[in-house]
């Protein structure tokens, strides 16, 4: 090797080892980290509002010591109707005898006031679990909660959850599939008797 190609790798070994060594140690120290918050596997509430529940109206509205409310965040239309009865005795269950309740945003498209996030008395999302057993369409309008909503509805169609999503991916697929798009009138079939 020449003179001048050793004195030009000294160069640019003595200009590039700190920086190199600068990397290094802070990699490895654990101090200049920054930790990364726990992600919530569950939308909860365990101080808002309880209430009492003294019925179920349908799949969408309950009877409460509040008035008829609804939920904010969630939906249930009345097609296909073995989905609507589903989510109805569902709610039924999951609401039981006392709900918490959460306003919605202020700013809100909603023209009524009496829709609300609905959570058992244990402060557990019910329209979280509609969502995720495939019973219930998300608001998806606005809300404090959407993004939540959103993912979770995600996951209930890519595991094809549920009455609303049962085949929803070889309906993507453009396949052969039982999938029934919500809100629409099906004719019964030979096998629904």
């Amino acid at each position: 090797m020449k003179l001048f190609e050793f004195h030009k790798l000294v160069v640019i070994i003595r200009i590039a080892l700190p920086g190199v060594l600068t990397i290094l140690v802070a990699c490895s120290n654990p101090q200049t980290s920054t930790p990364i918050p726990p992600v919530a596997d569950s939308l909860t509430c365990l101080d808002c509002e309880l209430v009492e529940v003294f019925g179920v109206v349908d799949a969408n509205t309950l009877s409460t010591s509040v008035g008829e409310i609804q939920p904010y965040g969630t939906y249930v239309l009345d097609q296909p109707a073995d989905c609507a009865e589903q989510a109805e005795t569902r709610l039924r269950v999951l609401a039981g005898d006392q709900i918490r309740i959460e306003a919605g945003p202020a700013d809100t498209i909603r023209q009524d006031t009496n829709h609300y996030y609905l959570y058992t008395s244990d402060g557990d999302s019910i329209e979280q679990q509609l969502i995720h057993e495939g019973l219930a369409l998300i608001w998806s309008q606005d809300g404090q909660h959407l993004g939540w909503f959103l993912f979770r509805d995600a996951s209930a169609k890519e595991n094809e959850s549920g009455c609303l999503w049962h085949d929803y991916q070889a309906f993507q697929r453009g396949e052969p599939n039982e999938f029934r798009i919500p809100g629409l009138t099906y004719p019964k079939s030979d096998d629904d008797g």
